[in-house]
């Protein structure tokens, strides 16, 4: 039976994280009526209303590769990075293309890139992108923007590196729109009076710290400073051995390597090997966090419990480890029944006797095996209970709907009409 379950878990992680999209991209200049200032992209889709700029880079899953491309089907969350002192949006092309890729919508915002950042506005920026890009959903102006009308997921996160991850702090500080935190080598954000040490204090979400060993621009002091004043109940911070602060991203700001440097550190891995140990951990969390995968955050679990010498240490507060599941009292089979069959709007799937499954995966997928919408229960009511599901944006055509839980596998062709 152990073995069952973990194969089944493997499975469901697979179909969670392994979906490959085209990466599609627009330039979006968002407005906050509320302030002045910022920075416009020249040539890009403007937001209707006046007050400061938030000139934005946006990465999305696509149907095809390119600028302005048609979204994939599907809904996806929202991640905002911020970036480090003056350093650019194209620095972290390796993170941001990798997260588009894997279905997430990925939002760059080019403000205070100068010498002199103000970094109240740029947390202020990073979390109103949050909001805005959450607006899409139902955007009918400008035009340009009505594709994405049904694909966004309700669930946000932010996060960024070096200043801009100590202004993900700031952005996050008594946000109730947002569902997780992170950030990469996080600054001391202090200038106009405003502390990311304090703003850590106001911040309750789901957070992950990720640091290096050889940090000597944002040390280890730093990252527990943060670390310390967090309001989270579950909080994790990750120190990379060998890792510097500029092995965050993809190693093209001359900038950030001059800066630390002169600070007395150099690389001794390369960014492409610090990537892959980083993101090993920030994909399972954002999968967990925003798509709501059961198996992502117990491997997320899995691999910060481990003895590693990737880690030069390690914080822990809390666990993203799902309930455990009483194996005695499962079905061996899912009853569930799915109509109109074929579908036009809404398709509706009834759980029968519901609380005797325990966690439930339901997926459904094209004809092609691409993923089209995933969901995971990991506790149910008592009683039979139902999942609506609107059609209308799917195109026409042969979708398979998919349950699993430790017991089976059961699968049902549905026609789109």
């Amino acid at each position: 039976m152990k073995k069952n379950i973990t194969l089944l878990l493997c499975l469901v992680t697979a179909i969670a994280s392994a979906q490959i999209f085209p990466i599609g991209h627009m330039s979006i200049n968002f407005k906050d009526s509320t302030r002045s200032g910022g920075f416009a992209i020249s040539g890009a889709i403007q937001m209707l209303g006046s007050g400061r700029d938030i000139g934005a880079e946006v990465y999305y899953p696509a149907t095809s590769a390119g600028t302005a491309t048609t979204p994939a089907m599907g809904q996806f969350p929202v991640v905002v990075f911020g970036h480090g002192f003056v350093m650019t949006y194209d620095n972290y092309d390796n993170i941001y293309n990798d997260l588009a890729s894997r279905g997430f919508i990925v939002a760059l915002p080019r403000t205070e890139g100068g010498f002199s950042p103000n970094h109240l506005d740029f947390g202020k920026d990073i979390a109103l992108l949050a909001l805005q890009l959450q607006s899409l959903n139902t955007i009918s102006l400008p035009v340009a923007l009505a594709v994405f009308n049904g694909k966004v997921l309700p669930k946000s996160a932010i996060g960024g590196h070096s200043m801009g991850g100590g202004c993900s702090f700031i952005g996050a500080e008594n946000n109730t729109n947002l569902t997780c935190l992170f950030n990469m080598a996080a600054a001391t954000s202090n200038t106009s009076g405003v502390s990311s040490i304090d703003a850590a204090a106001m911040v309750d979400v789901p957070t992950l710290m990720l640091s290096g060993q050889r940090d000597c621009v944002a040390d280890t002091s730093v990252q527990n400073s943060h670390y310390a004043n967090l309001a989270s109940a579950k909080k994790f911070h990750i120190i990379f051995s060998e890792v510097t602060h500029c092995d965050f991203g993809n190693g093209s700001s001359v900038t950030c390597t001059i800066g630390q440097s002169a600070s007395g550190c150099g690389n001794t891995i390369s960014n492409s090997l610090a990537f892959f140990r980083y993101m090993d951990f920030l994909v399972p969390f954002l999968n967990n966090q925003l798509k709501s995968s059961c198996p992502e955050g117990n491997r997320f679990m899995d691999s910060i419990n481990a003895t590693s010498t990737v880690m030069a240490g390690k914080k822990i507060q809390g666990t993203l480890i799902c309930s455990n599941i009483s194996v005695q009292n499962l079905k061996p089979r899912l009853d569930w029944n799915i109509y109109p069959n074929p579908v036009k709007d809404q398709l509706e799937i009834d759980f029968i006797n519901r609380s005797a499954y325990g966690a439930v995966s339901f997926y459904i997928t094209d004809q092609i095996g691409h993923l089209i919408l995933a969901k995971e229960y990991s506790s149910f009511s008592i009683g039979s209970a139902s999942e609506k599901i609107d059609m209308k944006l799917f195109e026409p055509g042969v979708y398979y709907v998919t349950m699993i839980n430790v017991e089976g596998k059961t699968t049902q062709k549905i026609v789109k009409q």
